[in-house]
Parts: C-alpha cells; structure tokens; sequence
C-alpha cells in the first residue's frame, strides 16, 4: 500500500491507482478511515503522469514528460505554446491536461514570451467565405521574405486549402508576375487532379498580379471561378492572412537569410512541416493532411 498511496498522494487518482496495481478500490478507503489526519487545503503537485501503452497505463516521473516536451520545443519550426503542447502530449498517450503542462513549462522556461494584448476595437462582420469539405475554396496571396543577405525581399505566393488548411502550392521568386501565378496554380492543380478540383473557387485580394489577363484568362479556361475580397478587410481571405501570420510568427521572426536559397530551403520544410506534422487550432489540434485523410475515409464510407 506504500506505492499505493505515493501515487495517490502524486495526484493520480485512485481508480487508476488501483487498476493500475490490481488492488480493490474499498481498500484505499478502509485504510484511509483507519489512518485519517485532519486535512489540509490543496495537496502537492504531482510528481508523476499517467501515459497509454498500448491496451496498458503506465506511470512515468515528469522527469520523462519534460525530456518529450524539450524535444519538442527544439524542433526546427515548433514554437507551440502550453496548449498545443499538451495536445501533442495527448497524442503520444500522456493523460495530462493543459494546466499541468503549463504548470512544467513555466517550471522550466518553455513558455512562449506573451505579447500584449491588443485593445478591444468594435468588428464589423463581412464576407467570411464557408467551407464544408476540401478542395472547395483556395485562398492565395503574397508574403513578403526579407533577404538579409541580398538586402532585398522575396515573394512567397501560398495557395491554402480553406477546409483542410492544407498548403496546396507555393512559390518563391524575386519577381512575381501573372505568369508565375499561372505556373503555380498549374503545379497545384496537377498534384490534386483535374478530378479533385472540379468545384472548386479560388479567393484573393486585388493584387495587380491576380487580376491580370493571363490569370484570368487561364482561369476562364479551366472553368474556375475567381472570386476578389473587397478593399481593406483581410477577414474576407482570413484562412490564408491565417497562414501569413503563422509563416510569420515562425519562420520570417526566426530565421535570418543570407540567401535566397537558404530561404527556399527553409520555406520548402516549414511547407512539409506545416502540412504533415504542425497540429491546426482550427481544425480541431490535428494536421491538415490529417484532415484531409479523415474527410477521403468520411466518403469512402458513404
């Protein structure tokens, strides 16, 4: 019963306490009665977390909780707050809520630096588009990389997948023309297949680069409407000024380039990242490719 109750009093409950080490649940409590000391208020924070191991629940020091979430947190393009990284835990079969996980980050300096808040502004409700599977609406446009090392900017022009959040194409030039929009979208459309894109619109801003002859035109021809935000209010596009933000927050903030192939590199994993292993608030903690998966075995079963 003494490992019993130092898991008990670690903060574990006593049902798995006593799953965990096939012992009668009645009997923690007789042996409470017959041992009870005035309470005190609140108890110690558990030094110990359930984790899933298979059909099996394992108890492991946080000690081993730590070590996965430094590992984390050091990866290329990981810079997720206490949320996130309790979701990821969660993933990995740790029982652990948020508050704990914010709790061992702080303890350990892995918190985000906050930002300050912005005041309170009255919003105006616009033209917020609707998605209800992938491959339904594309938002696009351009971000802006600075090339410390050139001295000049690049552009990167992201197309998104609305529903699935899923980067669908991009590219990265220090021109960006009519034609090279033209030659994106191709790219795109080719990895999706004709067939996956029938439907589907396209959403931007006025950028003089998506109004232009040749994107019209090819658009015209491929049947795909295009439909243009109006002036001033990004929140009609907010699934791919979404994606700036976070291009931003995570790599332009962090990296400093000293060439423009250091940042196409970069660029080409955060994209494989962003896809494959980055958890979207948005879309419920999973991947966009996730999302993706979940919405073709969704048909599949229909």
């Amino acid at each position: 019963m003494n490992l019993a109750s130092e898991y008990i009093n670690s903060g574990l409950r006593i049902s798995s306490v006593a799953e965990m080490l096939h012992i009668p649940r009645c009997s923690f409590y007789r042996n409470n009665e017959a041992n009870e000391e005035p309470s005190k208020k609140g108890r110690d924070n558990s030094t110990f977390t359930s984790r899933k191991d298979g059909s099996e629940t394992i108890i492991v020091d946080n000690s081993t909780v730590l070590e996965e979430m430094e590992e984390l947190l050091s990866r290329e393009f990981v810079c997720y707050g206490y949320k996130k990284t309790a979701k990821y835990l969660n993933r990995q079969g740790y029982i652990i809520n948020r508050k704990k996980v914010r709790r061992l980050m702080a303890e350990n300096n892995l918190l985000n630096h906050s930002y300050n808040r912005r005041k309170p502004v009255t919003r105006v409700v616009q033209s917020i588009v609707e998605v209800f599977h992938p491959d339904q609406v594309w938002e696009f446009d351009i971000k802006y990389v600075w090339i410390h090392g050139e001295s000049r900017n690049a552009y990167l022009l992201a197309m998104i997948d609305c529903y699935s959040r899923e980067m669908v194409g991009h590219y990265l030039g220090y021109h960006c023309t009519g034609n090279d929009v033209k030659e994106t979208m191709m790219n795109a459309f080719d990895q999706r297949g004709l067939d996956n894109i029938s439907g589907v619109r396209l959403r931007s801003d006025n950028g003089t680069q998506f109004i232009c002859n040749t994107v019209e035109n090819f658009l015209s021809t491929m049947n795909i409407p295009h439909e243009r935000i109006h002036p001033a209010t990004p929140k009609e596009d907010a699934h791919i000024e979404s994606f700036n933000s976070i291009l931003e927050r995570e790599v332009i903030r962090r990296f400093e380039f000293e060439a423009f192939e250091e940042a196409d590199s970069t660029i080409e994993r955060f994209v494989d990242f962003y896809n494959n292993e980055r958890l979207h608030t948005g879309i419920g903690y999973i991947t966009p490719r996730e999302m993706n998966l979940k919405c073709v075995e969704e048909r599949q079963k229909t």
